[in-house]
């Protein structure tokens, strides 16, 4: 019986590969708009010490996953560190800050602020989805982090105005700082423990700007970068090593599936524990419902033949996908059950 369901899921996924072929020769006139994507941010975005950063990986898991051509990254910077590495263009920006920081409010020198040219990003570039991590340089300067999260709300509101309807800007929380690493943090005016409690204290404020924008209706997700690192992960005391910028490749390449696939969370104050210290934060909670698992088409829990067989059923028009099964089978998160489905599906097997 086994072998029975594969042949016929193996003939008759044959069929609508063989039929979806056809169709996209026939199409291939007509021009698909693409995913817009911008990576602004501060060196961490720019890939410091290593060029392309995270964004290497980013590109490379688009690529392996097949859909580099339906998403575009965008930006008036350049730089990119692998071959499989798609797309060069971002908008990181190193040793920038929030707003422009003058030299004597300053105890790192004068920086510029990215609040000083948004409104030239966002009409040159525009783009549909945002993953904004800042602010790092803004603790390294030590200036007014009392007043953090409302320097940043007046950046973020502009990018949010930018966005189309069906936008998104991802908010990043910021990562570790290590203060035992003197190459970038003063030792006369940080310790360790005030560095934690500087990060700490910045991230409780975008966490809390996160739930504000969200209860405002605005189009923002958290995006907690700080969860990804642990000091371990630090080449300077600021910026990730190799296998740190791997890691945050990976949060972001997950999260750009999230968004394609309609996976949003919503943002609610709490207090929580943090690795360094204790401090009042927010934690995200999902709204997606957790039987929602790709791959499991029928829902019975596990991916299997079956579920292949399922979707071939759909692809040829035998059985059409109800309500639930349509977002199980969407494998890429495009929001479009198609072949390519199927192929992610058949590599899950």
């Amino acid at each position: 019986m086994y072998d029975r369901i594969q042949k016929t899921a193996a003939a008759a996924a044959a069929a609508v590969l063989m039929v979806s072929g056809a169709g996209m020769a026939a199409g291939a006139a007509e021009e698909t708009k693409k995913l817009s994507v911008m990576c602004l941010g501060d060196s961490i975005t720019d890939g410091f010490w290593m060029t392309g950063g995270y964004r290497n990986t980013l590109c490379t898991l688009i690529s392996e996953n097949g859909f580099a051509d339906e998403v575009d990254f965008v930006g008036p910077n350049w730089g990119i560190g692998t071959a499989d590495s798609y797309d060069p263009n971002h908008a990181g920006y190193s040793g920038y800050s929030i707003d422009n920081i003058p030299q004597e409010a300053s105890i790192s020198g004068a920086r510029t602020g990215i609040s000083s040219f948004v409104d030239y990003l966002t009409e040159n570039y525009p783009a549909d989805v945002i993953f904004m991590q800042l602010g790092t340089n803004d603790i390294l300067s030590l200036y007014d982090l009392e007043h953090f999260g409302e320097r940043l709300e007046h950046l973020v509101d502009i990018l949010l105005d930018s966005l189309p309807a069906d936008g998104m800007l991802y908010l990043a929380t910021l990562p570790v700082m290590d203060a035992n690493d003197h190459l970038y943090i003063s030792e006369y005016y940080f310790t360790v423990e005030s560095m934690d409690a500087a990060v700490d204290s910045c991230n409780a404020q975008i966490r809390a700007l996160a739930a504000k924008k969200q209860a405002e209706g605005r189009r923002l997700q958290l995006a907690e970068v700080n969860r990804v690192l642990t000091k371990a992960d630090l080449y300077d005391g600021v910026h990730p090593s190799a296998e740190g910028y791997e890691k945050l490749g990976r949060f972001w390449y997950q999260t750009l599936l999230n968004y394609r696939a309609g996976v949003f969370e919503n943002v609610t104050a709490q207090t929580t524990v943090s690795e360094q210290s204790e401090t009042t934060a927010a934690e995200t909670t999902t709204t997606v419902p957790p039987q929602l698992k790709l791959g499991d088409v029928d829902g019975n829990g596990e991916i299997a033949v079956a579920d292949a067989v399922r979707l071939v059923r759909a692809l040829l028009a035998i059985e059409p996908l109800d309500a639930e099964q349509a977002p199980r089978a969407d494998m890429n998160g495009d929001r479009k059950i198609n072949a390519a489905d199927l192929t992610l599906l058949k590599r899950a097997l």
